[in-house]
């Protein structure tokens, strides 16, 4: 086994998620946590050794010698089972996280916690058969420093200023510049370990009664589950990873726990995405409600409703998990990248875009929340109309649209198809209005006009030539598309973004050196896409070839390259909100047909199945 110094980058891949619905970390299948944002998601990392190897910190329980690994989440749960081969014996790590204690409540929606000093992550190492040499390895960085800070290493406690402070029943030494504890388990035996952000108590926590305390809080809350069908499991898994990138005190969603993931290795395509982007915000929303996430489905309809509140002007693409916007993006320069993957980037500049289609996000969402029986108070009620006329008075001009990009603004037609949807919303939640009507109606006729390229399919934006994957959610949110020139857009993204299952989002210049890989958001709406077609066999052989690139634990990540290896920020919450959304239009497909699957998403919320009830709201806003 070579030394941690040496230990090479993992693979994306490789880890798994940790969540207490404030903060995550990322365990690797070697018993490495290589991160870890432990007070909240977009907080600085107490071990980043995911993004430099040699000075990010790690916290490591391996066997000393030779092992091989298998793993799992306990049913229903977020808590992480590996299990250890050597040729000494057999052991099994837990690892979980733990609420604060503050206030919040468990995942589940328990009672609140009583402690005052509760973990934020423990570890339980068990000795399952033989005798297993085992070490740990506990080495954290705080902040992004250039420099270890030392450590305080008392026996079974290890400290340090500015760090997450680690207890545990097995005795540590100092070793250079990180804590190492040395043991050997025998079958029945443990040792626990627990990160803290408070002071450390006296004595170790119980570690079993923590762990059964977590596990009955995720197995209650996924009770809630409106979804019996043949990939039940499946999808709870992403329904439990979506509930791990939930930021509990706010409502807010992560689109991943991670910055700086490349979408290109050694290119400098690297963001912060531990933020909540207004993109697919209805999409989130019927999801969770689809699925039977009510409450969490509730609170993030709040959190965008009061950003929606308290916008002066213009939304932005994106807000911090407990609304701010201003997230100034600044370089971590003595940082290397995951596998050489440079800049490392604190914060994200397209917070300062202006991506129009964020109105029709928000009033979809409106629209959809009023169908399921919800009140739009008055204010809300007054700020959606806003946002229609913003939409009426801009949608004809350039905007940065939904990708980012870093280069000039230009008329893209998803803008266009999204700004409808502000306008269509608005219209029936509010009633006709002169101004609102007849720019829904220009945006048809533009879309299906001057927005058809001459060769019969819907470009990236007007008087271009390339294509967008984007444009494969227009019927979905109800867009009146020409259905000839859809399919020909269907055809033409399969043959110039398509690679076997998966889409690559646009291929055509961005602004960036370099390029991506295929984007797995897009590969679940090319699903959609042909369902709506009535190309249901074709779409069925896609769907299970994304289902197939799970990783051993059932994540996803933002992209995949063409050989099915992991690229991007990971866990990506819009990844498995694809694959969750495609299985319910599948799901809704087979018990309906074509008609099943149109109209909008307000439209198809109301529609059950066998395997599923349709969903409703329990108060008002």
């Amino acid at each position: 086994m070579s030394t941690c110094e040496d230990r090479p980058y993992q693979p994306i891949e490789a880890y798994a998620l940790l969540s207490n619905c404030e903060g995550s970390a990322l365990v690797a299948r070697d018993g490495g946590i290589d991160w870890a944002c432990l007070d909240r998601f977009d907080s600085d990392p107490s071990f980043a050794r995911l993004l430099d190897r040699r000075r990010g910190g790690h916290f490591t329980i391996r066997p000393a010698g030779p092992f091989e690994t298998a793993r799992t989440y306990i049913s229903r749960t977020n808590i992480l089972q590996t299990i250890f081969t050597t040729p000494e014996g057999v052991v099994t790590l837990h690892d979980f996280m733990v609420a604060s204690g503050e206030g919040h409540e468990q995942p589940g929606h328990e009672e609140q916690g009583r402690e005052t000093e509760r973990p934020r992550l423990v570890r339980l190492v068990t000795g399952v058969s033989g005798a297993v040499p085992m070490v740990a390895l506990y080495r954290p960085l705080a902040r992004f420093a250039e420099t270890f800070a030392p450590l305080t290493v008392a026996e079974t406690r290890v400290t340090a200023p500015d760090h997450p402070g680690l207890i545990a029943d097995v005795a540590f030494a100092a070793e250079g510049e990180q804590a190492v504890a040395r043991f050997t388990l025998g079958g029945g035996e443990a040792r626990s370990f627990a990160l803290y952000c408070t002071p450390l108590p006296d004595t170790m926590p119980d570690a079993r009664a923590l762990m059964e305390e977590a596990r009955r809080a995720w197995t209650l809350w996924t009770r809630d589950a409106a979804y019996a069908g043949p990939l039940a499991d499946e999808l709870m898994r992403s329904a439990l990873v979506l509930k791990g990138l939930t930021y509990q005190p706010s409502g807010a969603i992560v689109a991943a726990a991670t910055t700086s993931l490349p979408e290109e290795i050694g290119g400098i395509r690297n963001w912060d995405y531990r933020f909540c982007w207004i993109r697919d915000a209805c999409l989130s929303f019927y999801v969770l409600k689809k699925f039977g996430m009510v409450q969490e489905a509730e609170a993030f309809f709040g959190f965008v409703a009061t950003l929606c509140q308290e916008a002066e002007d213009q939304l932005k693409p994106l807000y911090s998990i407990a609304g701010e916007d201003d997230l100034t993006e600044v370089t971590i320069g003595h940082f290397e990248g995951w596998r050489g993957s440079s800049p490392v980037r604190h914060g994200n500049k397209a917070a300062e875009q202006h991506q129009s289609d964020a109105y029709g996000q928000v009033l979809d969402l409106f629209y959809l929340y009023e169908r399921l029986g919800g009140t739009l108070s008055q204010e809300m009620r007054l700020q959606g109309a806003r946002l229609a006329d913003i939409s009426a008075q801009s949608w004809n001009r350039p905007d940065a649209g939904l990708w980012e990009p870093r280069k000039p603004e230009q008329r893209y037609l998803h803008a266009a198809i999204m700004n409808w949807v502000a306008l269509d919303r608005a219209i029936r939640l509010f009633g006709e209005r002169p101004d609102w009507c007849r720019e829904r109606d220009r945006i048809v006729a533009c879309v299906n006009g001057e927005g058809v390229h001459p060769d019969g399919y819907y470009p990236q934006y007007i008087g271009g030539a390339d294509v967008d994957a984007a444009l494969l959610i227009a019927p979905m949110v109800g867009f009146p598309v020409d259905e000839a020139t859809f399919a020909r857009t269907v055809d033409t993204i399969i043959e110039r973004l398509g690679h076997g299952p998966l889409v690559y989002r646009y291929k055509n210049d961005d602004g960036l050196p370099g390029h991506e890989g295929t984007f797995l958001l897009c590969a679940f709406w090319l699903v959609d896409a042909l369902l709506w077609l009535g190309r249901d066999e074709e779409a069925r052989s896609r769907f299970a070839g994304l289902r197939a690139l799970q990783n051993d634990v059932g994540l996803y990540a933002e992209e995949v390259a063409e050989d099915g290896t992991f690229l991007g920020n990971f866990p990506q919450a819009f990844s498995h909100l694809g694959f969750i959304h495609s299985a319910l239009i599948l799901d809704l497909h087979d018990h309906g047909g074509r008609d099943a699957v149109r109209g909008t998403y307000a439209d198809r919320s109301l529609r059950e199945t066998d395997a599923r009830r349709a969903p409703i709201i329990t108060g008002a806003a």
